[in-house]
């Protein structure tokens, strides 16, 4: 990976559906929108977790990869408001973590599909999740 900083939204052709990806993780970013881009999609990487629910909106965002560990705003809190919205509520999420790697470790609000993706990523698998959750 290199230290040029991350672009916003970076596509390939043919471009898909659009991933955005919540990670304060500058390296962790780079190889998912590297993995999402070669798998064609449109990967949109929100500028901040306190801005996440907007930029959903406003990038159209299909699939959310939601990391919980950051440190000016945790995953679920982020996950709270993309459900209160009504714009954002129904968008699958796959929340990434180190320390939640699995559903039931922590309440759920209502809403759109989540999914658990460990960290270290299995990328085959997180792809196949996201691939599988664009097309509900």
């Amino acid at each position: 990976m290199t230290d040029r900083l991350l672009p916003s939204v970076r596509t390939t052709p043919p471009a898909g559906n659009t991933v955005m990806i919540v990670e304060d993780q500058q390296a962790i970013a780079e190889l998912l929108t590297d993995v999402l881009v070669d798998a064609g999609f449109i990967a949109a990487h929100a500028p901040s977790p306190l801005t996440a629910a907007s930029y959903a909106r406003e990038v159209d965002a299909t699939v959310i990869l939601l990391d919980v560990m950051m440190p000016q705003r945790s995953g679920w809190s982020v996950l709270e408001d993309l459900r209160a919205d009504p714009d954002t509520r129904d968008i699958p999420v796959v929340i990434t973590s180190a320390v939640y790697p699995k559903m039931g470790l922590h309440s759920l609000p209502p809403g759109g599909p989540i999914r658990f993706a460990a960290k270290p990523f299995d990328i085959e698998e997180l792809v196949e999740t996201v691939t599988e959750l664009a097309g509900e």
